[in-house]
């Protein structure tokens, strides 16, 4: 008792001093604006310099810790520095005229200064005419694409964000067709103030255009003398005379790195050496050791769960040359970690018991860059895999072979991958009495789609839109028609098309909107529903799915028995609807929110989809980001429950945990 009266007198002596040093100041209690038609006041309080008195809480947690926000104290000497980057705001948007002021109310009695800044935005300037010059020199084809890259609708509003796009586009042009020096000088806008236009002189310098003379190999490191430096130039594939293309330097070095050798590896231009019009390539490399051993802890996002386990693999490198890579892993994945029994795991553990679920895998893989000689990743992986739910048990044999084709990044479809996949699986059922069944699928199948997200950690912006469209059984079928047997498995295609987009609402990029949508269909177009394995089918909820639910645990509503099976249906759906729409906030640099609000479920069919059959969840979210993933933690409550067809209002559990399902995560929902 002593100890906490010394901690509480020592607490309010040390607030009682700060309190009479920062007597005399006035806290800024707001900011507002008025007259701000076009751009939000969040917007435009993210630009000025002042900021907003944080609340109560923060000021308080602050006083005796490191995290919250101090008080922020109005200084009158900051106004002008928050006019000149509205001003600069406004200039760089089209309003060449617009006026800015302001005006402060003082409250003696608390403090408190309310700021306000006063705009009068008056009309924007449009795009007027634009020219380009420094280019006249350029091959006609060349000169085609570097105009399309800067076009301006002459009845938008100017934006020099959008001038600057622009011009960064058309100096990529430059860099990926010879043009090694080629740069941006200069623009000069010239406003016609009577038509309100702003008209555009663009001035580039492109210098000499370039071919690639040779590519000097420098390798360094515990492997260096087991690799050849011809297979270097062989995989970089880049010949003496092609013209200098940055952008296919860049994905060389890329596919240098895939192949697993390099600790580090830099392809780059030796500028200080060009001679004439050739320049010669360096690739500068850290070999690492052929053979490696890696154990580690496993944390994946596997079933839509978080996978808590420990893997360990075997890689050797430049395997039979080439520099094929193989690597053998075993591993395994405890699901749902933090709801794990563990006083109980020991002795109940078993296939049939449900205390511990997860799974258990084992991979043999070959990998080889630019296979064939073309610019392909090819693939070669044998699996062996036993997945332990709550309603049953699946085991997995199976080989696939994948190709991934290199894609130029500007084009509309970026990534493209093709394989042809064999496995057979046995199924077992778990409640009442067990039934196992054992399908063989031979599936021929592609992905492909375009992405444009500029974060993988924490996109902002742009978008990523996937096709994954497959075949099942068809070869298989034809070879037993062929051979005159009867055929008893089912023939299926499956599509799956995914989207997500990224909206950034503030000009700092902390606030985030983002958008997730996912259509799914499975057509047995010969046999049935009970021909498709279990594992091939689509199931709802979890940490990367509809988060009011546990993983995988929305199932269709309406499912066909399972014959010899008299449990409940544990099987999944034939299609899929899917989505999500968060409201992402980073307000420290490692330290992020979320909102979220998720809808899906799964159906035997497209028309068995029914409105109210859409499961519903909402709740928040906390986000630490680190240099690896995010590591997060999600709190999802079922808003509406299509099992009960009701909404959370009218279903609420007074035991408070009963309406909430926790979900821990690595790497955004999407």
């Amino acid at each position: 008792m002593v100890k906490i009266f010394i901690y509480l007198s020592l607490f309010f002596f040390i607030a009682t001093i700060s309190f009479a040093q920062n007597r005399g100041k006035y806290e800024l209690n707001s900011i507002s604006f008025e007259g701000n038609n076009e751009f939000s006041s969040s917007t435009l309080s993210s630009i000025i310099y002042s900021e907003e008195s944080p609340g109560w809480f923060w000021k308080f947690l602050n006083s005796f810790t490191n995290f919250g926000k101090p008080a922020v104290y109005f200084d009158s000497s900051n106004i002008q520095i928050d006019l000149s980057a509205l001003r600069a705001y406004y200039n760089a948007n089209g309003f060449f005229k617009a006026e800015v002021s302001y005006k402060y109310d003082i409250d003696s009695a608390d403090k408190e200064v309310d700021l306000k800044y006063i705009i009068k935005e008056n009309k924007p300037s449009t795009y007027g005419a634009d020219s380009l010059f420094g280019i006249e020199k350029l091959p006609p084809i060349v000169k085609e694409n570097f105009q399309k890259e800067i076009s301006f609708d002459q009845s938008a509003r100017y934006s020099q964000s959008k001038v600057q796009q622009d011009v960064e586009q058309a100096i990529n042009v430059l860099l990926n067709s010879g043009y090694m020096l080629g740069k941006f000088d200069s623009t000069i806008i010239i406003r016609d103030t009577l038509n309100n236009k702003a008209n555009l002189d663009i001035y580039f310098t492109t210098g000499k255009r370039y071919i690639i003379d040779t590519v000097v190999v420098n390798k360094t490191g515990d492997g260096a003398s087991e690799v050849k430096d011809n297979l270097l130039r062989d995989i970089t594939d880049i010949k003496n005379g092609d013209y200098y293309d940055l952008e296919k330097i860049r994905q060389r070095q890329v596919r240098l790195f895939r192949t697993g050798l390099f600790n580090s590896v830099i392809l780059s231009a030796i500028e200080k050496d060009t001679s004439g019009n050739k320049v010669p390539l360096k690739l500068e490399g850290n070999i690492g050791l052929m053979n490696e051993l890696s154990p580690e802890i496993i944390l994946n996002n596997q079933n839509n769960a978080l996978n808590i386990g420990l893997s360990t693999s075997y890689v050797r490198k430049n395997f039979l040359g080439n520099a094929r890579k193989l690597t053998i892993s075993p591993s395994f994945g405890v699901q749902d970690f933090f709801n794990v029994d563990f006083a109980n795991i020991i002795k109940r553990f078993s296939l049939h018991d449900t205390t511990l679920l997860g799974y258990l895998d084992a991979r043999v893989k070959i990998e080889q860059p630019y296979l064939f000689s073309k610019p392909i990743f090819g693939t070669w992986e044998n699996y062996a895999q036993i997945n332990k739910q709550s309603d049953y048990n699946v085991t997995t044999y199976g080989s696939k072979l994948t190709f991934e084709f290199e894609l130029p990044k500007f084009t509309f479809i970026n990534f493209l991958s093709t394989f042809y996949n064999i496995e057979v699986t046995k199924e077992n059922y778990r409640l009442h009495n067990d039934s196992i069944s054992s399908k063989l699928i031979s599936v021929i199948g592609a992905e492909f789609g375009r992405t444009t997200a500029n974060d993988i950690l924490f996109p902002t912006q742009g978008y990523n839109i996937s096709m994954q469209a497959e075949d099942a059984n068809i070869i298989p079928y034809l070879i037993s028609k062929a051979a005159g047997i009867d055929f008893n498995g089912a023939l299926f295609y499956k599509l799956v098309l995914s989207s997500s987009f990224y909206f950034a609402l503030d000009v700092k990029k902390n606030s985030i909107f983002a958008v997730k949508a996912k259509l799914g269909q499975i057509h047995p177009y010969i046999g049935d529903y009970s021909g498709i394995p279990l594992n091939r089918t689509f199931y709802v909820g979890g940490s990367n799915s509809v988060r009011g639910w546990r993983a995988n645990q929305l199932r269709p509503p309406n499912a066909p028995v399972i014959q010899n099976y008299q449990g409940i249906n544990v099987k999944g759906g034939t299609f899929l609807i899917e989505g999500s729409f968060e409201y992402r906030y980073r307000f420290l640099p490692n330290i992020g929110v979320v909102l979220f609000y998720d809808y899906g479920n799964t159906w035997i069919g497209y028309n068995q989809f029914r409105y109210d059959e859409l499961a519903q969840a909402v709740g928040p979210g906390f986000r630490y980001y680190t240099q690896i993933a995010p590591f997060r933690i999600d709190f999802g409550f079922k808003f509406y429950d299509p099992a009960v067809k009701k909404f959370i209002w009218n279903n609420w559990n007074k035991h408070f945990f009963e309406n909430l399902e926790f979900h821990f995560g690595i790497g955004e929902a999407f």
